[in-house]
């Protein structure tokens, strides 16, 4: 049973219910002592004796909060309301970046490379937090009314010293989401914050493609257990083979983030520089300006993007003057809702905690 408007948790006083999911709700909510808004994720009721789906809940609230960055999504604080916990949160208004591309088309070179940067800054914060990720992707990452990027969902993350690691997923079994999962994420192998690097290069390969980096485009061949094993098998694609004006430089850096051996991923400092430079070379370049604007056949007009530019509504993207619809549910905090309509393929679902991975021997 969700929470009723009118209704406090601690010092929020609840309005309205913004998100529902298998895991709980998310709750809009006004701070009575700072007065300023905010998103509240709660556990669901039906999962109040679960201790291995709580300690991970509160292990995200305490993930974030020990991240300090203006491209990650801010925790106010924690606590607990009918004996579920809960977490409060800055209240995001914006749309994920799966729904962007999916209603819009992709996005330029120029604005997947800014994106691009914003994202590995905020994934850099997390990463000297002590904490990876483990599940980057278009979904979890928001992009504000604002123009601004902020990565959210931390349900995933995991501290890099295992020492600080609960023990809430067992040996064998890995998490993360099938489409941008790193090939030892997929093996259940020690992880450091590359894994999330090579997240970050499939999430890029999306923005300018409109597609996942190994999907097939049918139903047969984008199972997810088949999703996986390319990660696992075969070499990165070049997005190029689907969106031939993507920038090559671009081009060369998403296949260097999606490198199998780990060793061979670029860091995050190099890794912005490399995006910031070809952003302001795309931006000042009428040579770059083409590569960012033209139109191919797998792709729709690129999407406007991230910064800069008059406003014309609450709900348009920077520079342009169309709106994104959105239901109420995509404009909140850890969890933005993911929009599968018109996708043109079938979703993959997530991999959880509970879902053992075997590796298919059969080609895929």
């Amino acid at each position: 049973m969700t929470i009723p408007a009118g209704a406090r948790v601690d010092r929020y006083q609840i309005e309205s219910t913004i998100g529902a999911g298998s895991m709980g709700d998310v709750l809009l909510a006004t701070d009575v002592d700072l007065h300023r808004k905010v998103a509240i994720k709660i556990l669901s009721e039906k999962h109040r004796d679960n201790q291995e789906l709580q300690g991970r809940f509160v292990r995200e609230g305490r993930a974030v909060a020990a991240i300090s960055h203006p491209n990650v999504v801010q925790v106010f604080s924690t606590g607990r309301h009918d004996d579920r916990p809960y977490i409060a949160m800055e209240f995001l208004a914006g749309v994920d970046l799966q729904s962007v591309i999916r209603k819009r088309g992709p996005m330029t070179s120029e604005n997947t490379a800014r994106a691009g940067a914003k994202v590995a800054r905020g994934l850099r914060a997390a990463a000297q937090a002590g904490l990876i990720h483990r599940d980057v992707k278009p979904a979890n990452i928001v992009l504000l009314d604002s123009g601004e990027i902020k990565v959210t969902d931390f349900g995933l993350a995991k501290p890099m010293d295992p020492r600080n690691e609960p023990a809430l997923t067992a040996l064998g079994v890995v998490v993360g989401t099938p489409d941008y999962i790193a090939p030892e994420q997929a093996r259940g192998d020690a992880l450091d914050e590359r894994v999330d690097v090579y997240a970050l290069g499939g999430t890029l390969y999306f923005l300018v493609t409109g597609t996942p980096p190994f999907r097939k485009g049918n139903p047969k061949d984008d199972k997810y257990l088949k999703v996986v094993a390319r990660h696992l098998r075969d070499p990165a694609p070049d997005p190029r083979g689907k969106a031939p004006s993507t920038d090559p430089e671009l081009a060369n850096v998403i296949l260097q983030m999606m490198s199998k051996p780990p060793g061979d991923r670029p860091s995050y400092d190099e890794l912005i520089d490399r995006l910031e430079g070809i952003e302001a070379r795309l931006k000042s370049s009428p040579r770059g300006s083409a590569y960012a604007g033209k139109k191919h056949p797998s792709q729709a007009a690129p999407t406007p993007f991230v910064g800069g530019g008059r406003r014309t509504g609450p709900n348009d993207l920077p520079g342009t003057t169309a709106p994104i619809e959105r239901n109420p549910s995509q404009t909140l905090m850890g969890t933005p809702a993911v929009d599968r309509r018109g996708t043109g393929s079938t979703p993959v679902p997530p991999i959880r905690a509970s879902t053992p991975l075997p590796v298919p021997s059969t080609p895929a």
